[in-house]
């Protein structure tokens, strides 16, 4: 028997989450399983956008690294200490990325810049087109723009601060008051 391939893969859909203050309620500089809190509704509804068929794909910049605050190994732990809670809910993540440099490295990863979203979509073949970026700091809605991804704004961490300069997006930006609210994006 022969398989037939089309000449072309469906992409897939996905919710790019930034970590702190949205996945996981703010803590400047969090390094410890200990100080992670999962915001109300939160496991819920990453359980609906996952069951709408979208990927679920983490995008931190963890400048605690790099400036010498904890290491690597402790982001590890607090990623599968995250990864532990929400599969509790019944959540997978389909990937983690981060960027573990501090600000004045000049490196190519760091929200704004969207080179964290497009190696995810390379990677899991997503349309960034049909994804969104839900975060709470203007590093996270112009990255999502950068990438030319949706952006969503939840006022959640730092979110009302970033809410006083909206106007200054090129494009339109959803904006909710926490991620349980998110899933009135779902079509």
């Amino acid at each position: 028997m022969t398989t037939t391939l089309t000449p072309y893969t469906q992409l897939q859909k996905a919710l790019f989450l930034d970590r702190d203050g949205v996945v996981i309620k703010y803590v400047p500089y969090l390094s410890k399983v200990e100080q992670v809190e999962l915001p109300l509704g939160a496991g819920e509804a990453l359980r609906r956008w996952q069951n709408a068929g979208y990927l679920l794909i983490l995008i931190t910049n963890q400048a605690g690294v790099g400036r010498g605050y904890y290491t690597l190994e402790d982001v590890e732990k607090v990623h599968d200490y995250i990864v532990d809670e929400y599969e509790k809910f019944g959540v997978k993540f389909a990937d983690i990325f981060l960027c573990p440099h501090h600000p004045q490295d000049k490196c190519l990863c760091r929200k704004p810049a969207p080179k964290m979203l497009i190696d995810a979509s390379k990677k899991h073949g997503v349309s960034l087109s049909q994804s969104f970026f839900v975060g709470d700091a203007p590093s996270d809605i112009q990255c999502a723009i950068n990438a030319e991804c949706q952006p969503v704004l939840v006022l959640t961490g730092r979110g009302e601060e970033t809410l006083q300069n909206i106007e200054q997006y090129t494009r339109k930006v959803e904006i909710f008051k926490s991620l349980q609210d998110t899933v009135k994006l779902i079509r």
